[in-house]
């Protein structure tokens, strides 16, 4: 089995239990679209000391989310698992770099497209979040953490959440 690059022990500062990461996630989900949306001025400028737009963090946020709810969907049902390779994550300067398929377009995702995708990608993430717990014995492979069960697969978004919405907050004081 690959080792993880990171401990997911760190993902338990998301949620030690279920009702506290479903609490997280609404909480950071919050904030995250509060700071989008004071970010209209310069949605599609490249942000300091970053590759990415606001428009582009924005993009690649909902494609880990969209993702994920899937993923949590799948864990938390009794079809069957398919094994994954299991493919460590890249670090570059001991940041954690996206995989190519999260990777956003050149252009982010449009400032008129937020409100809908947003509002659509929540409740569906929340509808699946409503049900989580632990899954001892579905487990998925996570690229930085290993092998994740539901309940940590949510304290990862969790977590992802909070660290784009605080490069997001930094990039607008700057």
């Amino acid at each position: 089995m690959t080792q993880p690059l990171q401990d997911p022990a760190v993902l338990l500062a998301f949620g030690q239990t279920p009702a506290e990461a479903r609490e997280r996630l609404s909480t950071e989900l919050d904030r995250f679209e509060a700071q989008l949306q004071a970010r209209q001025a310069d949605w599609t400028r490249p942000q300091p000391e970053r590759d990415w737009s606001p428009a582009q963090e924005a993009e690649h946020v909902l494609l880990i989310n969209e993702g994920v709810t899937r993923l949590l969907a799948l864990l938390l049902s009794e079809r069957e698992l398919r094994a994954v390779p299991q493919t460590p994550g890249v670090l570059k300067d001991g940041k954690r770099q996206a995989p190519a398929h999260t990777m956003p377009s050149a252009d982010g995702l449009a400032w008129a497209e937020l409100d809908g995708r947003w509002a659509a990608h929540r409740a569906r993430l929340e509808e699946v979040a409503a049900q989580i717990r632990e899954t001892p014995g579905r487990t998925m492979w996570h690229p930085f953490y290993g092998e994740l069960d539901a309940l940590d697969w949510l304290r990862m978004v969790n977590g992802h959440l909070y660290s784009h919405r605080q490069l997001l907050e930094r990039s607008a004081g700057a």
